[in-house]
């Protein structure tokens, strides 16, 4: 019984292995188009606050302490 059960563990393995193989490029696109999708959307809410919420003067401190940060990071 013990090698009935070893074996069949082996077949569903390797059942399993294959499928995943044959559908890892679908499984990466997905990822990966879902990863875009999420910079694209993000990059977008990041504009309309920058450029809708903010004030110039805001625009200015936040450029500011930007490339403060930059400059004793150095």
């Amino acid at each position: 019984m013990k090698g009935f059960q070893n074996v069949f563990f082996w077949i569903i393995l390797t059942v399993a292995l294959v499928g995943l193989v044959f559908n890892i490029d679908a499984v990466i696109f997905s990822i990966v188009n879902t990863l875009i999708m999420l910079f694209v959307i993000l990059g977008i809410i990041f504009l309309i606050y920058y450029f809708y919420f903010l004030t110039p003067d805001q625009r200015k401190y936040k450029k500011a302490v930007w490339k403060n940060k930059w400059k004793h990071r150095r």
